[in-house]
């Protein structure tokens, strides 16, 4: 039951990072049908589409990996993000909202999907960390690109080099081949920084607690975070285990008040 639970939290938190990929994917097919066929900005859109279906191909080779029932995952589900993930089709990218409405099958209300927060807390730290860099570098490089190309000395003006510029302000590499002129896309570029730093610092801590783990032979400390997951789980046990024999015991009794009435009726027609 553990065990399933556990499962299952780990589903959840992927589908809720996948959800919202999805709906960030269908956020730039929507802005490059809104913008200008060929102008630098739709291409810049067009580039994070491609980031999204990559993410979504993932994603598919993910649940081929993890499926108990492959099959039927491949000619169900499977079919449909596999037709969102495929490049160079718009209409196609709006299955992407299917990943939303899977988790609403999966999570019946907003207390299951907190549960499973609970449960599984690094892993959606980790995913909510994921979207977020994925959000502020997108909204970054848009806004570079944007600055530098109303300002007449600006040399950020393609959608390649503001991807360019961004991956590299994000990684905190720096390379200065490409330096923004315009105030506004200074700022930005401040704020891909900063951003850069936070969730690079995060995801490296995350990457060495498996090496740390191995380093002590494969054992894992125990933490206070474990052991209140662990009393929440005996709490649930205890509650249900104490609802089951409320109601064997609520039975036994009806059934003796049931016989009592029955000898009670006997004993008149005597």
């Amino acid at each position: 039951m553990l065990n399933e639970k556990r499962k299952k939290a780990k589903v959840v938190s992927f589908e809720i990072f996948m959800s919202g990929i999805s709906i960030y994917g269908i956020s730039m097919v929507v802005m490059q049908l809104c913008l200008p066929v060929g102008s630098q900005m739709s291409l810049l859109f067009s580039y994070f589409d491609l980031v999204a279906c990559v993410i979504f191909v993932l994603g598919f080779l993910h649940h081929i990996v993890r499926e108990n029932h492959r099959i039927q995952y491949l000619f169900t589900w499977g079919i449909l993000d596999l037709a969102s993930a495929i490049p160079f089709l718009p209409l196609f990218r709006f299955l992407r909202l299917l990943r939303v409405i899977r988790l609403t099958r999966i999570s019946h209300s907003t207390s299951e999907l907190r549960d499973a927060i609970r449960r599984d807390p690094s892993a959606s730290l980790l995913y909510l960390m994921l979207l977020l860099l994925l959000l502020v570098y997108t909204a970054a490089c848009v806004g570079v690109l944007w600055f530098e190309t109303n300002d007449g000395a600006g040399k950020i003006v393609t959608g390649s080099d503001a991807l360019w510029f961004g991956l590299v302000t994000v990684s905190t590499v720096g390379y200065g081949d490409l330096l923004p002129v315009s105030l506004g896309a200074k700022i930005c570029a401040a704020f891909l920084m900063f951003a850069g730093i936070g969730v690079f610092a995060s995801l490296a801590g995350f990457l060495l607690e498996p090496l740390r783990r191995l380093a002590r032979g494969g054992e894992k400390q125990i933490t206070a975070r474990d052991v209140s997951a662990q009393l929440d789980e005996l709490r649930e046990l205890v509650e249900s285990h104490a609802e089951n024999m409320n109601k064997h015991l609520l039975g036994e009794t009806l059934k003796e008040l049931s016989d009592v009435e029955d000898e009670g009726e006997e004993f008149e027609e005597s």
